[in-house]
């Protein structure tokens, strides 16, 4: 046995934790294909007989499932109802619903709420128009890097400068894998989406796909989300984008809104 083994054998809860946190995650990128225990103990660098067992007590907890046909692993629906629990937690996704709706019936296209999580923009909801197009989020509970694509440069365009450097540098190096995109591009845009309140992108990420981001920032609170309207770029006329803005900064208005009566309530009382 290696000191390396030995010193997994050793493990901590916390380390214990880590390495769990680090299955589920492989698992999430595997998808539903999933994996086989052999392949997922290499992956994460742990001795077999320690994969094994976080395996199964992330299975009895029913956070990951086996298909016996296939022996590969997965992530449980289970999972699916706790961020479902996380995102209700928060209020934001019932309060920003109605708008999604409207906002998806009123242009014909998908609209997106996106939320950050550390350095990476997750997908809270989305809500299908008409024209249905791919996206780089996909399915409700899809990661992009914060600084990928306009609903994630919203928001970061609203953090302090030191603070959206620091992410622009940790994910500098997972940019390129998005058409070439560089952290000097993502940083050089900020002005301009701080100047005019919405971010934009016109076939840059993926040719002839479209998307237009407005961040929401409560008063007197920290950025807590975007929404986003993805659309084919033939549809982004330049009279179309001033009304498509126009529409997603009166929705985010009514849920900045929305979202800072109930502290004015609370600081009353």
């Amino acid at each position: 046995m290696t000191d390396r083994d030995e010193d997994l054998e050793r493990a901590t809860g916390t380390q214990l934790l880590d390495r769990a946190v680090a299955v589920l995650r492989l698992l999430g990128q595997a998808g539903e294909g999933g994996a086989r225990a052999t392949a997922i103990a290499e992956a994460v660098g742990l001795k077999a007989s320690t994969a094994h067992r976080i395996i199964a007590a992330l299975e009895r907890h029913n956070l990951i499932e086996r298909e016996h046909a296939t022996k590969q692993y997965r992530l449980s629906v289970a999972l699916f109802a706790l961020g479902s629990q996380a995102a209700e937690g928060t209020g934001l996704r019932r309060v920003c619903r109605p708008a999604l709706l409207r906002l998806a019936a009123e242009t014909g296209d998908t609209v997106f709420l996106m939320a950050r999580t550390g350095v990476n923009a997750v997908c809270v909801d989305r809500q299908e128009g008409t024209y249905m197009i791919a996206s780089l989020t996909g399915h409700i509970g899809g990661q992009i890097p914060v600084g990928v694509g306009p609903a994630s440069q919203a928001i970061l365009a609203c953090l302090p400068d030191e603070e959206a450097e620091a992410v622009v540098a940790i994910n500098g190096a997972r940019y390129g894998a998005f058409n070439g995109l560089s952290p000097r591009e993502v940083l050089d845009e900020l002005p301009r989406i701080r100047a005019c309140g919405y971010a934009i992108d016109d076939g840059r990420l993926v040719e002839g796909i479209a998307a237009i981001a407005v961040p929401i920032r409560p008063s007197g609170r920290n950025v807590v989300a975007s929404i986003s309207i993805n659309m084919t770029s033939a549809r982004l006329s330049p009279d179309r984008r001033e009304s498509v803005v126009e529409s997603l900064k009166c929705e985010v208005a009514e849920i900045e809104g929305a979202l800072t009566a109930p502290r004015r309530r609370r600081a009353k009382a």
